[in-house]
């Protein structure tokens, strides 16, 4: 029958596969095993001007039972840092009265297309606000970064931010926020993502995207 209708059958297939996945790229993506001395850089790309905003490089240099910890070097800074993460890869962040920490984020591992995660008032890096979103696992595809090409998790989050210090800066205290993730079982990481903030009025506030440079396995 396929033979008679070859075309109707090629569609029909097509429509059955996931989005642009590959026989190697696993169904389910676990928990990351990163190694001690794994290095991932990064460039940041304002893309309402087309121009690079600062490069950073992200070094594993110890895992703990439920976090993992990455001595940062940036280009914006002369001193390395040091950032904690949850196991499914969030920064682990405090507001800026509290003591309390969340490394939860837009990851909840196993990954499998069609799976989805919220999480609620996740703080900002600088601890003046936080931010809630829903994000589903879209698809499997193939993403290309200036380290490569890569098979990837595509999760795409829609949420909400709310400033709770210093309101009424930078035209409001609330509005939307859109995310979306590329990460790759090969790096053990995020190969690309891309960011755009919206005011209380709708209007966009900014667009940034974030892309792998290298990776570099122990």
């Amino acid at each position: 029958m396929c033979k008679q209708r070859h075309l109707w059958c090629s569609f029909v297939l097509a429509a059955l596969l996931p989005v642009t996945a590959d026989a190697d790229v696993p169904i389910v993506a676990e928990l990351p095993a990163p190694k001690i001395g794994n290095v991932w850089r990064y460039r940041t790309l304002d893309l309402w001007n087309n121009t690079e905003l600062s490069q950073y490089e992200d070094e594993l240099v110890e895992i703990q039972a439920d976090r993992l910890v990455f001595r940062v070097r940036s280009s914006k800074s002369a001193e390395p840092k040091t950032r904690y993460e949850g196991r499914s890869l969030a920064a682990c962040r405090r507001m800026r009265d509290s003591e309390a920490e969340m490394c939860d984020g837009a990851l909840a591992f196993p990954l499998r297309v069609g799976n989805k995660n919220r999480y609620e008032k996740r703080p900002w890096k600088n601890g003046n606000g936080h931010s809630s979103a829903e994000c589903d696992v879209k698809g499997i595809e193939s993403v290309t970064v200036p380290a490569g090409t890569f098979d990837a998790f595509r999760v795409e989050c829609d949420g909400n931010w709310h400033r709770v210090f210093d309101i009424g800066a930078r035209g409001g205290n609330s509005g939307r926020y859109q995310e979306t993730f590329w990460y790759s079982p090969s790096v053990g990481g995020y190969v690309k993502w891309h960011f755009t903030t919206y005011h209380s009025s709708g209007r966009v506030n900014n667009k940034e995207q974030t892309e792998l440079i290298e990776f570099v396995a122990k």
